[in-house]
């Protein structure tokens, strides 16, 4: 198995899957702006299995989007192998397993995070994954979760419990969020257990995740925790510049920030993207995009009422040309 993580170059800048975001538009971006991976939008294992249409048009990328990885997710061990071969069919380079979406349409039933309850499913799932495709599996997760739902003093299982459980199967690489399931996107990020996590995971890259506060912190974290790279989710909404600014700060302690032309440019060739690949109908997906990319202009609460309504690029050339 060639495990391309192992070549890319450190740090390794990476997306993660968000759902109604991380399409092949927003991937091509995200690549013209200096992302090293990128995720597609997480992927039922169930819908796979059942060959869902829906479900398969999430796996369509464009060459240039490589190193392009698919993340699936469900807590039926059996289906893994079909939905696996599935993915690894498209020529993607590599597939990622959720164990860590707090999402309770995907936790709520037992899936994501809460799948570490029963970590000999766990276990089941990673083996029947790796074992059914020659292409590289990595996995995602949270720093803990308590053992018994909503009961602090019942203990935790943390991701340390996880690394130990697959410790003797090739895990490409592993992605950390820093928070746990019970406070999933706000408050303090575990550095110590990220770093803790970085020193006991050995098959491959070992990222962090949910740590973003600015582009020094980046840095700062990075050489605390001793991780191979980042991986950005929520943080790149509007700012997908984000991976330029970061590898420019690496590599000679300074980052540019960006101009509005540039933001523009970004926007509009994005409108462009999104329209090729989902049509007339799955523009509207486009909107929020842009809400995000006009963000802090004073502004913004104007453009709204229009930004909110566009059809098509040329409505979104007009007005942010006149910008």
């Amino acid at each position: 198995m060639d495990n391309f993580w192992q070549k890319l170059k450190k740090p390794i800048l990476s997306t993660t899957p968000m759902a109604g975001i991380t399409d092949s538009a927003w991937r091509q971006i995200c690549k013209e702006w200096g992302a090293d991976v990128v995720h597609t939008e997480f992927v039922s294992v169930d819908a796979l299995y059942y060959d869902s249409k829906k479900s398969l048009r999430l796996l369509e990328y464009k060459a240039s989007e490589q190193p392009v990885v698919v993340q699936i997710f469900g807590k039926r061990a059996e289906l893994y192998p079909k939905a696996a071969q599935v993915v690894a069919a498209t020529g993607v380079a590599g597939l990622d397993i959720n164990f860590g979406c707090p999402a309770r349409k995907v936790a709520g039933h037992g899936g994501g995070i809460c799948l570490l309850r029963d970590i000999a499913t766990v276990r089941k799932i990673v083996e029947n994954t790796i074992n059914s495709v020659d292409i590289p599996v990595s996995i995602k997760s949270r720093t803990s979760l308590y053992k018994i739902p909503g009961q602090a003093n019942g203990g935790s299982i943390t991701a340390l419990d996880l690394i130990d459980a697959l410790a003797d199967l090739p895990i490409a690489a592993m992605i950390i969020h820093g928070r746990s399931y019970e406070t999933p996107f706000t408050g303090p990020v575990d550095l110590d257990m990220l770093k803790a996590c970085k020193t006991k995971f050995k098959t491959g890259p070992f990222l962090i995740n949910g740590s973003f506060q600015t582009i020094e912190s980046v840095i700062d974290d990075l050489k605390y925790t001793g991780a191979d790279g980042i991986a950005l989710s929520r943080s790149l909404y509007g700012r997908p510049w984000l991976f330029k600014q970061i590898r420019d700060y690496l590599n000679t302690g300074q980052y540019q920030e960006i101009t509005w032309p540039e933001i523009k440019k970004t926007a509009i060739l994005h409108a462009h993207l999104l329209y090729e690949n989902r049509g007339p109908k799955g523009f509207e997906c486009m909107r929020k995009h842009l809400l995000f990319y006009v963000k802090g202009r004073p502004d913004a609460s104007d453009l709204r009422k229009e930004l909110v309504a566009v059809k098509n690029p040329k409505d979104v050339e007009k007005i942010f040309n006149r910008l």
